[in-house]
């Protein structure tokens, strides 16, 4: 379980580019936190420092829990060919880094069913990974974050290339698994709207700048927004969204 999660004045460059500038936050333990602004904001960035593959120049993280804590990683996409031979379940179990011998134990299939039925992937089983939709695959991906019992979980914009219905279904999985199983949800997403309705608080990142602040509130000032995306204007159809969802945050 953790107890802690804070980033203390981080600085991350290349070849001389500053990308995070004495970047300071905490993220609450057992929410769903999200990571947004526009792009080259360094973001991903951030979600590397996170996952320990890019050590930043300056600054110190603090990830605490009991024991050494597990993080659980759900990316954009994989290049994964069609013609892949592995099966879904097969795949979800490669997630297992403590399982050494070619067959599973009765433990580790206990687990894997229970971690395909809460993903709703065990129609997926038998299925080749290279020919399941794009929903079916980002769900799989999940299912394989979630068999190492992760105590953090880090989506990188893990529903953007998925049509609005299996986004929607994604991210109410995602929901469910803060919700139900207490796991820390950090998620990049430039979607607003789904940002509105499912985070609790927001990072809102731009080169050299960064603020904090509940959902609601944050997504709600209009001013602040203009400023962090002056180059990448919300669209109309997504500003209706957003408006909506802002009136939904504000009771969730």
């Amino acid at each position: 379980m953790l107890h802690r999660i804070q980033m203390n004045h981080l600085s991350v460059g290349f070849n001389g580019e500053e990308v995070l500038r004495d970047l300071s936050f905490y993220v609450p333990v057992g929410k769903m936190f999200a990571i947004i602004g526009p792009n080259g904001a360094g973001k991903s960035t951030l979600l590397k420092v996170l996952l320990g593959l890019i050590r930043p120049q300056a600054g110190e993280m603090v990830i605490e829990g009991d024991g050494k804590p597990v993080i659980g990683y759900v990316p954009q996409s994989r290049p994964i060919d069609e013609e892949t031979p592995i099966a879904a379940k097969d795949f979800i179990t490669l997630g297992l880094t403590s399982h050494l011998l070619p067959w599973l134990t009765r433990a580790e299939r206990s687990k894997l069913k229970e971690i395909m039925e809460f993903t709703d992937t065990e129609m997926l089983a038998k299925k080749p990974i290279g020919r399941l939709s794009g929903g079916e695959r980002q769900r799989v991906f999940l299912a394989q974050a979630l068999i190492r019992e992760p105590d953090l979980l880090l989506l990188d914009e893990s529903t953007a290339n998925l049509d609005p219905g299996a986004q929607e279904e994604m991210m109410r999985l995602v929901f469910r698994i803060c919700e139900k199983r207490g796991v820390t949800v950090i998620f990049i997403s430039h979607d607003l709207a789904q940002v509105a309705t499912y985070a609790d608080q927001v990072l809102l990142l731009a080169r050299g700048k960064y603020v904090q602040g509940g959902a609601a509130d944050l997504l709600s000032d209009q001013q602040l927004l203009a400023e962090y995306y002056q180059h990448e204007p919300v669209d109309a159809a997504q500003k209706a969204t957003l408006e909506s969802a802002q009136r939904q945050a504000m009771f969730h």
